[in-house]
């Protein structure tokens, strides 16, 4: 399993409890974090209190969006490589847009189906491919 340190930026707790259920099914030694402020977010990874090996993150989220966050992710030398998902309920342009934009940034539609969302995530942390997506 290529990323074992997953951080999941939701301002959703429901949300935030799913995925990180589905996670522990995938595997119960990945470790994770979840912060629900992605100000608050960027500020412990710029201060090196979060060290994730990959990034999901919730798309709308209040005080800062998707595509802004990943503007200032990107512009820090060390954070510019975090592989990021963007993980939301919705697939809109700028959605389609910051994924084309941003290198490594890959899209997750949240599911309500937990077996499709774990599959779905085992894909990303593992490498695998998918065509179910």
């Amino acid at each position: 399993m290529k990323y074992r340190n997953i951080l999941l930026v939701d301002d959703d707790t429901d949300d935030a409890e799913i995925f990180v259920t589905a996670l522990r099914t995938i595997n119960n030694k990945i470790k994770y974090s979840v912060e629900n402020n992605a100000l608050e977010a960027l500020k412990k990874l710029q201060n090196s209190k979060l060290s994730p090996d990959m990034i999901f993150l919730d798309y709308h989220m209040p005080y800062l969006d998707g595509t802004e966050f990943l503007k200032l992710l990107r512009s820090v030398k060390e954070l510019e490589k975090i592989p990021v998902v963007l993980y939301s309920g919705h697939s809109g342009t700028l959605l389609k847009e910051a994924v084309d934009k941003f290198k490594k940034v890959q899209f997750l539609k949240k599911h309500e189906n937990f077996r499709k969302l774990t599959e779905l995530l085992n894909d990303i942390i593992t490498l695998e491919t998918s065509t179910k997506k």
